[in-house]
């Protein structure tokens, strides 16, 4: 902090802790420290703060000036104003606007467009693909993107919710007593999840994990895009796959958008925040379904999805991310994706 400064200093002085004496420095130094780290800390949590993160476990929200609570749908009416790069009244639906409309579920909350692709703030797509998923290369986005749109969390929450549904109510009671016991953060969550399925609220065990997956897919891919780490070639054929699996997966927006929440809900695990979290996801589902500005009032739901080739797979092939097709294939879209993927390494084999 006080490089070159010593090059213009003339005097020399003794050491502060001889000045002021050892048992007067040593506590102040320590007062020093702690306000530094205090400042350090409290800077960190304005900057995960705030509703406009993306795709973070939990949302730091306060009451502040504002007077609000953040635990009312009503709270988040100006975060969630859907923005348009054009006159919403004027508004013919393309064939990229239906995967944008899936995307839109995460990109109302930056107060970007929902109807261009790339995000306008950088600062956003990059803050929210490092922090809330440690991506700060092509590499690692291609490797995530290949992770949840082959499996992501559905697979083990379909295993989980398949097993514990076969549970009586003193099994789930026991064995959440038995986790809860190990006093940790994962094991607090495990019981919490028993116990969701267990008495299935809000229809968890009916729950279809796709939209959780693929929804965040479509925003890894247009945050991808606006740093520069796909193509715009790569990134539309990319949300075409995904966008055809949700058309088939779901019979309209609000289903879809239902068991986004639900499995949001479900993931998100219990804490002070779980009011917020639902608050915000209400209010976020409301303006989507806004009949004069929300994209799922306005794009059609059966609208024609193109053919995606598959590009995705081409990619993580020609940067020897994926060198041997996997074995198992967990999903619909796993099986797609590694088809294509084995037929690509034996052309360069």
């Amino acid at each position: 902090m006080f490089r070159g400064y010593g090059q213009t200093v003339v005097r020399v002085m003794e050491p502060l802790g001889e000045r002021i004496g050892p048992f007067i420095f040593w506590p102040l130094l320590v007062i020093l420290l702690g306000v530094i780290v205090w400042a350090m800390v409290k800077k960190s949590r304005q900057q995960r703060g705030g509703p406009a993160r993306m795709g973070s476990k939990r949302r730091q929200t306060s009451s502040g000036r504002s007077g609000k609570t953040w635990t009312r749908p009503e709270d988040y009416r100006e975060h969630h104003r859907v923005a348009w790069s054009e006159d919403p009244s004027a508004f013919s639906p393309g064939p990229l606007h239906w995967p944008l409309a899936v995307a839109a579920v995460f990109g109302i909350c930056t107060g970007d467009p929902w109807d261009r692709l790339a995000f306008r703030s950088l600062d956003n797509a990059r803050s929210g693909l490092q922090e809330a998923w440690g991506i700060r290369s092509r590499g690692q986005l291609l490797s995530r993107l290949h992770w949840i749109l082959r499996e992501g969390h559905r697979v083990d929450y379909a295993l989980e919710i398949e097993q514990w549904s076969g549970w009586d109510k003193a099994a789930v009671a026991e064995q959440a007593r038995r986790w809860e016991k190990h006093r940790t953060e994962d094991a607090a969550e495990l019981a919490w999840r028993l116990r969701q399925v267990g008495a299935n609220a809000r229809g968890i065990r009916e729950t279809r994990f796709e939209a959780w997956d693929l929804v965040r897919a479509a925003m890894l891919c247009r945050a991808g895009y606006s740093l520069g780490w796909l193509t715009e070639e790569e990134t539309v054929d990319t949300l075409n796959l995904l966008s055809a699996r949700l058309q088939l997966a779901y019979s309209g927006w609000e289903e879809m958008g239902e068991h986004f929440m639900r499995a949001r809900w479900y993931w998100g695990g219990p804490g002070p925040e779980a009011r917020q979290e639902e608050a915000h996801d209400i209010s976020r589902q409301g303006a989507l379904l806004d009949p004069d500005r929300g994209p799922w009032a306005r794009v059609p739901w059966s609208q024609p999805i193109p053919d995606s080739r598959v590009l995705l797979a081409d990619a993580l092939v020609a940067e020897e991310l994926v060198v041997q097709a996997p074995d198992d294939s967990p999903t619909p879209l796993a099986r797609i994706i590694d088809e294509v993927t084995e037929s690509r390494l034996a052309e360069r084999a």
